[in-house]
């Protein structure tokens, strides 16, 4: 058996990295590295099964779906999106789809799924898929080495502008505040060991901040790991994630946090919740067991293998899922063309109602301008029935003050 660890290679989030971190500890040895969004393609160079825990957010191709059989995986830590994909050009418009036939009896026969939040949990139960509720992996880290530094800085993690202008504000002159982003340059060419470096070189600078401060779910639950003192901030954002992480952290909504309203001492941070505390210890178990176990199975890919499904069948269902997406990208894309030929022919009808009225203005402009012309020819014929040259001084005088 080797041993595996997902990641993104593409993501330019290092919560992704945190995460494949939290999962490496687990594993005796890292013998293959697995891109998540091609998971059904992955084959190990000697066709051996590789043990992989499957803490993940799932995923942007999800016709690429269900994993390989020659992953042996631990369902733990799983989360997917249903929604906001649509809206970003790398997404995918599928929701559920890649949960229904060959892809939920796989999740089933791979099961009980440990899901990362309750939003997953309540979408798989509903479509019959045997789940529970795990937590993340990343809540198993463990302390970072003491820097010399320790205490004397407070982290700022990605916070919305107004939250961190109100931090600065707070902590002027009293404490160094350190804004750091989990945001990095893309780059598919990082090596593992450079993103494992960065990885624990963050958690590093989080472990020997007086506390942190963040909307970040990745930054959030390794500092309640860490024991680092944590404020969770967030906007009116997605929130799917964070169920039930509001109730384990200490939490200001940004609008509130912008505006002072909440309780929270940065320079006496309160100490964090425990309510994870449970979970931590399910999934130290969970994990270390698993590593365990895999570490003396001699089984082939082929023997491990857990879903009742023929590679016709398999091949058939991956298909019919490709398509569906593609006929909703279509069928979008069909929507998009008629709201551009809309928001066109609109403009198109504004511009020719603007046409309309410079048309009516100059028209009405010509006629006073005529008007004008004929006042002066009465003027001039006043003018020449020899009226005196005074009276018609005043006359045109009296005309153009008019």
């Amino acid at each position: 058996m080797r041993f595996g660890i997902l990641y993104n290679k593409s993501n330019m989030n290092i919560g992704d990295d945190i995460q494949a971190y939290a999962t490496a500890r687990f594993l005796p040895r890292v013998d293959c590295f697995i891109d998540r969004e091609t998971i059904d393609s992955f084959r190990s160079e000697d066709g051996e099964p590789v043990a992989v825990i499957m803490n993940a957010w799932y995923m942007w191709h999800k016709w690429n779906w269900p994993p390989s059989k020659y992953i042996y995986p631990l369902m733990t830590g799983f989360h997917y999106a249903d929604h906001q994909l649509a809206n970003q050009w790398f997404g995918s418009p599928l929701k559920f789809e890649f949960l229904d036939g060959v892809g939920a009896r796989w999740l089933n026969a791979y099961g009980p799924v440990g899901c990362r939040d309750l939003f997953t949990l309540r979408h798989l139960q509903e479509r019959g898929i045997n789940a529970y509720f795990s937590g993340c992996i990343t809540l198993t880290l463990p302390q970072m080495p003491e820097t010399e530094d320790k205490g004397q800085y407070v982290c700022v993690v990605d916070v919305f502008k107004k939250g961190r202008d109100k931090l600065h504000s707070l902590l002027d002159g009293k404490i160094e505040v350190r804004e750091i982003s989990h945001l990095r340059e893309r780059d598919e060419t990082l090596s593992w060991e450079a993103r494992q470096t960065m990885v624990k070189e963050l958690l590093t600078v989080y472990q020997n901040a007086r506390c942190v401060v963040t909307r970040r779910l990745h930054c959030a639950l390794p500092c309640l790991a860490m024991g680092v003192p944590v404020l969770l901030v967030r906007g009116d954002e997605d929130d799917t994630r964070f169920e039930p992480y509001y109730d384990w952290l200490h939490y200001a909504p940004l609008d509130d946090f912008a505006e002072g309203k909440f309780d929270y001492d940065f320079l006496d941070p309160p100490p964090n919740k425990t309510d994870y505390l449970p979970y931590r210890e399910a999934l130290i178990k969970a994990a270390g067991e698993f590593a365990e176990q895999a570490e003396g199975e001699t089984r082939s890919a082929d023997e491990l293998n857990r879903l009742d499904c023929t590679e016709e069948e398999l091949i058939r269902w991956r298909h019919d899922v490709m398509k569906r997406s593609l006929d909703l990208w279509l069928e979008d894309d069909h929507l998009k063309h008629e709201r551009e030929t809309e928001t066109q022919k609109a403009h198109k009808a504004e511009l020719r109602e603007r046409d309309k009225q410079i048309k009516q203005l100059k028209k009405e402009r010509d006629a006073a301008k005529r008007k004008e012309e004929r006042t002066r020819a009465k003027m001039l014929q006043f003018q020449s029935e020899a009226l005196p040259k005074a009276v018609v001084r005043r006359i045109l005088k009296r005309y153009w003050n008019d």
